[in-house]
């Protein structure tokens, strides 16, 4: 059963899941649900978290569902998970997520129930917001298409072996990659490798979280202990207890959350902020980053003690420019992909088009490789490929940003700027660098009218480094 309002993106899924055998039934609120059918005769309710309020949701705790949410965040996942949904997916999704999650749970008996604001220890259940689905369960062979990690080459052989004898062990790792190379889906390949395969793996992208609310997410908060702290609640370190933890861009976390995390590591406890006692934890940690952490122990940016923690064992993921045929093989099952996203037949792979796609330098890897690869597609003339439509660019290319002389001494924003034969990329990263030295991440964001999240996202594919503040 589907129970969402009228304009909820949830109504879709009853087309998707019709077209697969499934017999759908809608209900607009859940009080509406129960008066009308036997729960207990749904195998599984889909619910849009809109018309979900706690006391609507008690009433359908005993049953197996899945919350959908239009305003997705952390805190919430936490709440709803706790609260017996067996998975959290933010809205707009798309048929393929859906499909794959209600396969999931209906072959799966429903997870226990979570006793306050914890998760139990063997919910396997996947709330990450920064990442695609994780893997099955059952990992295939690394580096085949199922995998998410696709390779053949030396250096990703090389990564594949040395993967393997890390993920049978509960050493902490550290990830190194640039922006783009897929060092999410090799930390999903340790967890789905490891003894921990089980229990939850826990994703969090360090950089998408505000620097104020970071330490409440990760390690939970009593009541009133900051403003807007109305209850308690357990962090996702607590989560992440007896699996995983993968805090991805480890170097964007603030030192005040780096020294509450080293004590997690050195002692196995967490402790709420606010609290005067401490919770015993049992997590492996991953961690990952494209900057180089033992320069910012150096600028005293990163606490030497912590980098030394995570440095026990290492793995690179090489530039996708570092790959040889490996690029080639990505490309087919990328382009794939985004047929299948955008309801396209897959058109035929020519050699002048993959050779256009081994000249590229790929500075943005893997990510950017998808991302030309959809506006191929989209461009291109039905059951083509052209090269010119992946819109590729030099690193040569530049453009000029000049600053309105007419501002009359007003204070510097968005608006006050003009833009000669500039793109918003051009625009973004010449507000940026100009402004990061007098703002914070989040008055840069504020100013650019999106949230920190995109930022720092655009940050990583522009190449445009945060100021080293002392």
């Amino acid at each position: 059963m589907v129970i969402c309002g009228d304009n909820s993106p949830l109504k879709e899924v009853d087309r998707w899941l019709s077209r697969n055998g499934f017999h759908v039934n809608i209900s607009q609120t859940i009080e509406q649900a129960i008066k009308y059918y036997e729960l207990d005769d749904f195998e599984l309710l889909l619910i849009d978290a809109e018309v979900a309020p706690d006391e609507s949701l008690a009433k359908v705790s005993q049953q197996t569902f899945i919350i959908f949410d239009q305003r997705p965040s952390l805190n919430s996942a936490i709440e709803y998970m706790a609260k017996g949904a067996n998975y959290f997916i933010p809205l707009p999704t798309d048929p393929d997520t859906v499909l794959a999650q209600v396969i999931e749970a209906l072959e799966k008996p429903k997870h226990g129930q979570t006793k306050g604001a914890e998760l139990k220890a063997d919910s396997t259940a996947d709330i990450s917001l920064f990442a695609e689905q994780s893997q099955p369960p059952s990992s295939p062979t690394l580096g085949s298409p199922e995998s998410g990690i696709i390779g053949n080459s030396p250096v990703m052989h090389i990564l594949f072996d040395e993967l393997q004898k890390v993920a049978k062990t509960n050493a902490t790792v550290l990830i190194h990659g640039e922006s783009g190379t897929g060092k999410e889906l090799v930390a999903k390949s340790i967890h789905n490798l490891s003894k921990r395969k089980n229990n939850a793996l826990i994703s969090v992208n360090c950089a998408a979280i505000p620097e104020n609310l970071i330490e409440s997410e990760l390690f939970g908060h009593e009541k009133g202990a900051f403003t807007g702290a109305v209850s308690a609640r357990d962090g996702l370190i607590v989560a992440a207890d007896q699996g995983t933890l993968f805090l991805d861009e480890i170097g964007e976390l603030p030192l005040e959350a780096q020294a509450r995390l080293l004590r997690v590591l050195q002692e196995g406890e967490i402790r709420r902020v606010g609290a005067v006692t401490s919770t015993q934890v049992d997590i492996r940690l991953v961690t990952a980053t494209h900057r180089n952490l033992l320069q910012m122990v150096q600028n005293g940016m990163f606490r030497e003690d912590l980098y030394y923690r995570l440095y026990v064992m290492e793995l690179t993921v090489p530039a996708l420019r570092e790959r040889g045929e490996d690029i080639s093989l990505i490309a087919k099952t990328l382009l794939e992909k985004a047929c299948k996203k955008h309801d396209k037949p897959v058109p035929p792979y020519s050699k002048t088009f993959d050779k256009a796609i081994r000249a590229h330098n790929w500075p943005g890897n893997v990510r950017e490789l998808e991302n030309a690869l959809e506006r191929a597609i989209i461009l291109s003339p039905e059951g083509k490929l052209e090269a010119s439509n992946l819109k590729l660019k030099s690193k040569d290319s530049h453009t000029k940003v000049t600053k309105d002389v007419h501002t009359g001494g007003a204070s510097e924003s968005p608006s006050q700027f003009v833009i000669e034969g500039t793109t918003l990329d051009d625009y973004f990263k010449h507000f940026v660098l100009t402004h990061q030295h007098k703002m914070t991440e989040t008055q840069l964001a504020q100013s650019l009218g999106i949230s920190r999240k995109s930022l720092w996202e655009r940050r990583q594919k522009l190449g445009v480094p945060r100021k080293v503040t002392e």
